[in-house]
């Protein structure tokens, strides 16, 4: 079992909902996300989502959109950001996920971009600019690494389309609660 799959069975026991915030990587400072992280994980968060700064995020309000332009003119690169995961996730005593544009996995190789994410300790990935048909290399490339690919869905999504996606997912199906754009 997933530490993801075993951080909501353990929830489902204690009949206990879970606390995922979201964090932009570098946004001001890895050293600052990192003293959130710790922060988080020690006041009682189940989950932790990491999401990495891209130039162009598709689903993303203007907020989080302010938040990985200052990343990334603070000069904040994928390396930086997986050897601050490397030096903060094995102190978590939670799961970390990262939401990732699939232009990044891609352009770093999937093979290796899933190496690297395992090897800092990533928990999960969840690329939302990655659908469910097209997945399945990322997907079977995870499940070999102890990843899990988390999906999403969306309240427009199709009945048939949602079974689909959730049946292809590990570690939670992410429902968007709102059709349209997060972080406004």
């Amino acid at each position: 079992m997933s530490a993801i799959s075993e951080v909501f069975s353990s929830l489902r026991n204690q009949k206990r909902r879970a606390l995922m915030p979201f964090l932009t990587a570098g946004d001001p400072d890895l050293a600052f996300t990192a003293k959130v992280m710790q922060a988080l994980a020690e006041e009682g968060c189940s989950l932790l989502e990491i999401g990495i700064p891209y130039s162009d995020p598709i689903a993303d309000g203007p907020v989080i959109q302010a938040s990985y332009t200052r990343a990334l003119a603070a000069g904040i690169r994928l390396n930086d950001i997986f050897q601050m995961f490397s030096q903060t996730l094995p102190t978590l005593s939670i799961p970390v996920v990262a939401m990732v544009s699939y232009a990044i996995v891609h352009r770093h190789r999937v093979a290796d971009f899933v190496n690297r994410a395992r090897d800092c300790g990533l928990a999960g990935l969840i690329v939302p600019d990655l659908p469910v048909e097209e997945c399945e290399a990322l997907r079977e490339r995870c499940l070999a690494s102890g990843l899990d690919l988390i999906q999403l869905v969306t309240p427009t999504t199709p009945q048939e389309r949602a079974i689909t996606i959730a049946q292809r997912t590990t570690g939670f199906l992410y429902y968007v609660s709102v059709a349209g754009i997060t972080g406004e």
